[in-house]
């Protein structure tokens, strides 16, 4: 879960607007909504919307020749998901409540994303050199860490066992326009602004089939009130604050929560540094990296700072930070001049190797207080599908804190299932087969959808808030820079009995690989790490750790510790690649 103040970078203008309207919808505006109403004694604003819609314009969609589907959100995955139902014969309508992107000019910034393998294979099975497309017109490579000290050394931690295995740095605007553009080339129809309504109903008895209300657009100008009643399928890919997912709650089709962590982030813009690069040279047991292929972080505790490169060679970076507190919080860091001095004061003491590449002191005090601040947090759903009709998928059900990079990898994982399940209920090699679209198969490919995802879903969401402490805090650390050189020999000397944690979850999925059982092997694998590495006691010991640890025993611990639970779980380890 991502929440921006105001700031929709590479939206525009006008969107920007819509964003900020957006806000008033958030979880504790809702409550506090809620709660005046309640004191007042003034009826439930969902009621009086409600009648409004009672009367409005009725329409009917999904019925007539060829298989339907509804997708709610026009997002990546909603985007995806409209390709891969399209390109299997289906007829798909796509609704989204803000303006076209591709008719907002780019602002110049952007909000990067990571992808990796895991989430690239729903890119990958769509056929046709889309995926090579992606890589070479979108993506930067990614290679690992550039973790920068407080001393000033950078220093480089590989995300896979070699150069093979990396992730890619993308604009999600970007994204998000070539997947638009793709699903309308195969056969997609979009409808903008198009506002959902927590009033829509979900509830009825039938397998398939709901009402949705909307607030559109009107053709004379304003806005005008629709009610639709949906004959077929509905996909709900409308992000964290999903109205979908609220409006199944009010009809107790589901339950969930909205974790909100005590710390938000600034975005921070970097220049083209040139040639003045900022990787990581090498030496003292480390490897070189170009700074442009690498996930910059600037570990300091409490708070940190991230880079990713864009295309044209500038950085996205982000500052995070604890939102409240007398010190080192953005609440200190106030847009005022007692709160410019000391963030003056707070960059020069913890991020002096950072401010040259920021474009000067100025310029980063600046950016961290006047920028708006974001919000993070997990939301986790209890009931993804209802019956053959609703199938929540993406952020709409498990948004997530971005710090393992895997809110978009999920989500389009998620529609890699839905096109295998579909394929499995409603399909024959690969084509839409009308006498195979029954309620009750589609009810079925939802219902296993939801079984499959749900539990790979929390488990990854769990990872990520672990992620931050290790990204925040033991990325600086010592002993942890020398587990992490001692995982990545074992798994260049023994690939089929040993992958880290960190690439099951990027460049898994096949073999078993899943976010929950990557999880559950990452445990066992770090108290592996711990016992090999517990005998170098001080700094100069544990830096020639990879060279000196115990090859027989770190053997003899995988065998008798890892490999039954791997064999346990079904995990084929041959399978975790690039």
């Amino acid at each position: 879960l991502v929440l921006k103040s105001g700031l929709v970078c590479d939206y525009g203008v006008a969107a920007m607007a819509e964003k900020q309207n957006d806000l008033m919808h958030t979880p504790a505006e809702r409550a506090a909504a809620a709660a005046k109403a309640a004191a007042g004694g003034a009826t439930d604003p969902l009621v009086e919307e409600a009648a409004l819609f009672a009367s409005a314009q009725e329409l009917t969609l999904g019925s007539g020749e060829g298989q339907h589907f509804v997708i709610l959100g026009a997002g990546l995955v909603g985007a995806l998901a409209g390709v891969v139902l399209a390109r299997k014969g289906f007829k798909v309508h796509i609704f989204e409540r803000y303006s076209d992107i591709r008719s907002i000019p780019s602002s110049g910034r952007s909000i990067n994303l990571s992808v990796t393998s895991r989430g690239l294979r729903a890119i990958r099975s769509l056929g046709g050199g889309i995926y090579e497309e992606v890589l070479e017109k979108l993506c930067t490579r990614v290679r690992g860490r550039i973790i920068h000290m407080p001393s000033g050394d950078a220093l480089f931690q590989r995300y896979g066992k070699d150069d093979s295995e990396c992730n890619y740095s993308v604009s999600r605007f970007d994204l998000n326009k070539y997947l638009i553009n793709l699903a309308q080339t195969n056969g997609a129809e979009f409808y903008f602004n198009h506002q959902l309504s927590e009033t829509s109903d979900f509830s009825s008895s039938d397998v398939v089939g709901c009402t949705v209300h909307f607030t559109r657009a009107a053709d004379e100008g304003g806005t005008e009130k629709v009610r639709y009643n949906m004959l077929c399928p509905v996909i709900a890919c409308d992000g964290a604050g999903s109205r979908v997912r609220y409006a199944m709650k009010t009809q107790n089709l589901t339950t969930f929560t909205e974790d909100i962590i005590p710390r938000g982030y600034k975005e921070v813009l970097f220049p083209n540094p040139g040639a003045n690069d900022f990787g990581a040279k090498g030496g003292v047991g480390g490897e070189p990296c170009d700074g442009r292929y690498g996930l910059h972080i600037w570990p300091r505790g409490d708070h940190m700072l991230m880079a990713l490169a864009n295309m044209d060679g500038s950085f996205t970076g982000t500052f995070y930070a604890d939102n409240k507190g007398p010190e080192n919080s953005f609440e200190a860091f106030s847009d005022t001049e007692e709160g410019r001095g000391k963030c003056k004061e707070f960059c020069e003491k913890h991020y002096t190797d950072a401010i040259p590449h920021v474009g000067g002191l100025d310029s980063l005090v600046r950016q961290i207080t006047s920028n708006p601040t974001g919000i993070l947090g997990t939301v986790r759903t209890s009931t993804w599908a209802v019956k053959g009709k609703l199938l929540l998928i993406g952020d709409s059900c498990h948004a997530m804190v971005p710090f393992f990079g895997q809110g978009c990898n999920c989500g389009f994982e998620d529609t890699l299932w839905l096109s295998k399940l579909i394929d499995k209920f409603c399909c024959r090699d690969g084509t839409v087969a009308s006498d195979l679209c029954t309620a009750d198969n589609f009810a079925a490919a939802f219902a296993e959808l939801e079984q499959e995802r749900r539990p790979n879903a929390d488990a990854i969401c769990d990872m990520a808030l672990e992620n931050f402490v290790e990204m925040r805090d033991k990325t600086g650390d010592v002993r942890f820079q020398a587990m992490k050189k001692v995982e990545n020999k074992l798994e260049n000397l023994y690939p089929e009995k040993i992958r880290s944690r960190y690439a099951m979850v990027c460049y898994g999925g096949e073999g078993n690989v899943s976010y929950a059982n990557a999880k559950n092997l990452g445990v066992i694998q770090a108290e592996i790490l711990e016992q090999l590495t517990m005998n170098f006691k001080d700094e100069a010991a544990l830096a020639k750790a990879a060279d000196e640890v115990d090859l027989e025993e770190a053997l003899r611990l995988i065998e008798e510790k890892l490999l039954p639970r791997q064999r346990q779980l079904g995990v084929d380890l041959s399978t975790v690649k690039h």
